[in-house]
């Protein structure tokens, strides 16, 4: 007989505090629910009343998802909620379900051809026009159930939620998903520096992470965790506070907080000071980075692959030593000890990579030991 092992009862704080979260998450989820016929939508879609948000746009069913999609409508299988977001203007953003209304709108242009159908597949080969009147009837007061985000549901709960919700075959990344809910003098900040030829150099990465926009997922990463670290935290060791262990949602928040805070330094001085410093000390980090490490944020000479924890480890860390003592610049300390050593190796492990303590585990490594240099 198998002994069951007693479980250990949570902390009455930690229930406390789990409650506290879900509370305040759902008070920025506010909803109605309607059910619009797809003749409906496809002529808002048409014109331009709904839109597909820019981080979506790329994103597109292939041929065989298509026809599988209509098949489904045609067998009158129930189709998943999509969500829409009401903006400013009174527009309707398409928060999920982009790909499955532009495959309805595409059928009933005749854009789409019938392929690979398995429970129909006397329908190979048809397009919406080949269906019989009636059939077009109906399927054009085929209906879709929509959820309507409130107005005040703000840009980082829409993209948690695409991201968490998201049904298509083909996703959309969190960089893509920044680079089209955020655009603006620090995203082409972000940009610039991802394709800048000295950062390409340090990062040789794979064509499948570079078109998913690997690059700019490494220096948004390092501008958040630097410019939210905190030296005098924790007892003076250091602390990063608005980290929760929710990586996507802290990168974001930082990155509207910092586009709003340029944007703003633009409107009243014409120029940004916050821009011109942070590029400036993304490129002195590149250059120490370059001086002390042999392979750059690479393992070996030939290394091709930059993996995360390394990078945060290697630039944040180098980046805040930097900032206590300048002087290490000249005097340019090889790296290599610690890079070669275990503790080095066992802080860069992928494994728990967003646990807070892990995080600043890597980076304060690093940091600690340039200080002591």
């Amino acid at each position: 007989m198998v002994r069951k092992t007693k479980r250990k009862l949570p902390d009455p704080a930690q229930i406390d505090e789990a409650e506290k979260q879900i509370r305040e998450y759902s008070r920025t989820v506010k909803f109605t629910v309607v059910e619009y016929s797809f003749e409906f939508i496809v002529q808002k879609l048409n014109a331009d009343r709904y839109y597909v948000p820019d981080y979506q746009r790329n994103l597109i069913w292939k041929p065989k998802e298509q026809s599988k999609f209509i098949e489904s409508v045609l067998m009158g299988l129930p189709i998943p909620f999509v969500f829409f977001w009401q903006d400013d203007d009174g527009r309707m953003e398409i928060v999920d379900g982009s790909q499955r209304i532009r495959t309805i709108r595409d059928f009933m242009a005749d854009k789409i051809t019938l392929r690979g159908l398995e429970a129909l597949p006397a329908a190979n080969g048809l397009v919406h026009s080949d269906l019989p009147p009636s059939r077009q009837l109906k399927f054009a007061d085929s209906s879709l159930r929509v959820i309507i985000l409130d107005n005040t549901t703000d840009a980082i709960t829409r993209t948690e939620m695409f991201t968490r919700i998201n049904t298509g075959g083909t996703q959309a990344n969190e960089a893509e998903v920044r680079r089209g809910s955020l655009p603006g003098p620090f995203m082409d900040l972000i940009i610039s520096l991802s394709n800048s030829p000295e950062f390409v150099a340090m990062t040789p990465i794979s064509q499948p992470l570079i078109d998913k926009r690997e690059r700019e997922e490494l220096v948004t990463r390092f501008f958040a965790y630097l410019g939210s670290f905190i030296p005098n935290a924790s007892n003076g060791d250091g602390d990063i506070p608005t980290y929760k262990e929710e990586p996507r949602l802290f990168y974001f928040a930082y990155v509207q907080e910092t586009s709003e805070k340029i944007a703003a330094e633009i409107e009243a001085n014409g120029t940004s000071a916050t821009v011109d410093a942070m590029r400036k000390e993304f490129q002195q980090m590149l250059q120490f980075v370059t001086a002390v490490s042999p392979h750059g944020f690479t393992k070996s000479e030939t290394g091709k692959q930059v993996p995360r924890v390394r990078f945060e480890s290697i630039a944040v860390g180098s980046a805040l030593a930097l900032r206590a003592d300048p002087s290490l610049l000249q005097r340019a300390p090889d790296l290599t000890p610690l890079l070669e050593s275990d503790p080095f190796k066992d802080a860069t492990k992928s494994d728990a990579a967003n646990v807070k303590s892990k995080l600043l585990g890597r980076i304060k490594l690093v940091r600690d030991w340039l200080a002591d240099k």
